[in-house]
């Protein structure tokens, strides 16, 4: 009888214990949650610096998963509060309403309504429902799948630096039979400081939902600054232009109907080969006998002036870390990442004092005119790696020259918010949502 009262209360007490430690590691995870939201959500209220990189970095890579995942952040820090408080834990309860209150504010600013007078009038009625909200889940909803072909020539040039030919791909990205085709095509031009990064990194999700719109994509890898220089580069955009009019008939695209499009420097070659449209000095020879212009173009966070560079980037570096991932998964060469001065030599043929002129000629505000396509800008305002002012100025010069422009800023969001989590991220999101209803206006026959 005795061995069976001390049975009992040995599992009375075990069981007390296990209650004990169940308790104490929802504290630790409630307390771990209030601290983390806080710190993610206080962080996305910082505008980095431009200067002291190899600091600024670590930050920017916080600042971009914590923006692209602020829902989560902001329930994180809910749950952490409730948590917190229920165990006693006051400080860290007040830090995870903190981290709910900035990261839900941080989702309402960079979602809200602006006024856009002619976005607002553009709902695209082949489109899907979730356009009806600024914030969608666009590419969580199921979407047809696409024909996806990779690797595609779209041109043959001769290598200026082996004289070997090179032959210039691209990936196809075309609407599912399911899907009525807009007959819009769309050329993206990836970003990478003019000397990295490839085609098809971090925008399948994109052009996925793309194609579900009805559009087609056209993925393009150009030639970089190991390869040519900044002529050759623009160049490389004129011939998929080109190339996507030849055989627009066999991909269901109207001829008159390719939208041009990039984020960061490939937001500044589009930019560029948008506004200069069958132009002898910047169209490759080959395609005089083409027509170069384009119907729209769109640009994430591009580079607008490149002349400004010099003194902004003079102090920029990459991070050691990063490039030593860059250059194992194969996007950077092997000679490593060029800073300004060098990598002016390379794509200009001297320093940046002796190529003023060339730096006013390849860049977009040098090409402002009537005559300049519908333009979309989609801008962080928390942009440390392309100066803010000159996007917004491009963008001031394009309306006052009586172009149809438009620059949609958004608060507290840093470079290439698009690229992570594109799915739920708000910003990206949020900007989808533009783009969507920019390309409905450019849609021949609407």
């Amino acid at each position: 009888m005795v061995n069976r009262k001390r049975a009992y209360l040995r599992i009375i007490v075990r069981k007390d214990t296990d209650m004990e430690q169940k308790y104490e590691r929802l504290t630790r995870a409630g307390v771990t949650m209030s601290a983390v939201s806080a710190a993610v959500a206080t962080w996305l209220t910082v505008k980095p610096r431009t200067r002291g990189l190899t600091v600024n970095m670590l930050g920017y890579g916080v600042k971009i998963i914590g923006g692209a995942l602020s829902p989560v952040i902001a329930v994180m820090g809910f749950l952490g509060a409730v948590v917190s408080r229920r165990a006693g834990k006051d400080v860290f309860a007040f830090l995870g309403g903190l981290g709910a209150l900035l990261a839900t504010r941080y989702v309402h600013r960079v979602s809200a309504d602006h006024d856009r007078e002619q976005l607002s009038e553009a709902a695209p009625a082949y489109a899907t429902p979730v356009l009806r909200h600024r914030w969608h889940l666009g590419q969580v909803t199921q979407q047809p799948e696409p024909r996806f072909v990779r690797d595609v020539v779209y041109a043959t040039v001769p290598g200026e630096r082996d004289g070997q030919m090179r032959e210039l791909l691209c990936d196809l990205w075309v609407p599912s039979g399911a899907v009525k085709q807009s007959g819009l095509g769309v050329i993206y031009v990836h970003g990478g400081a003019w000397q990295s990064f490839d085609k098809d990194v971090a925008t399948r999700a994109f052009f996925r939902h793309l194609t579900a719109q009805g559009h087609v994509a056209v993925d393009v890898a150009y030639r970089l600054a190991h390869e040519t220089d900044m002529a050759g580069m623009v160049g490389d955009v004129k011939r998929a232009i080109a190339w996507l009019k030849a055989n627009a008939h066999y991909l269901g695209v109207d001829p008159g109907g390719i939208v041009i499009s990039g984020g960061s420097a490939g937001g500044h070659l589009a930019l560029v080969a948008a506004y200069t449209p069958n132009n002898a000095d910047f169209d490759p020879p080959e395609t005089h006998v083409a027509d170069t212009s384009v119907r729209g173009v769109f640009a994430y966070y591009p580079v607008a002036d490149l002349r400004t560079l010099t003194d902004f980037w003079s102090q920029q570096a990459m991070h050691p870390l990063m490039h030593a991932v860059g250059r194992s998964m194969g996007y950077f060469t092997k000679e490593g990442y060029l800073r300004w001065n060098e990598l002016v030599q390379r794509l200009f043929g001297g320093s940046p004092e002796e190529v003023g002129d060339l730096l006013l000629a390849y860049s977009p505000v040098a090409h402002v005119s009537k005559h300049c396509p519908p333009t979309l800008i989609l801008q962080g305002q928390h942009d440390h790696v392309v100066p803010v002012g000159d996007v917004r100025a491009l963008a001031r010069s394009l309306v006052d020259a009586g172009c149809d422009a438009e620059i949609v800023e958004f608060p507290q969001v840093e470079h290439a918010f698009d690229l992570f989590a594109r799915q739920v991220s708000p910003p990206a999101q949020s900007a989808l949502y533009d783009v969507d209803r920019f390309l409905a206006r450019l849609v021949p026959g609407s």
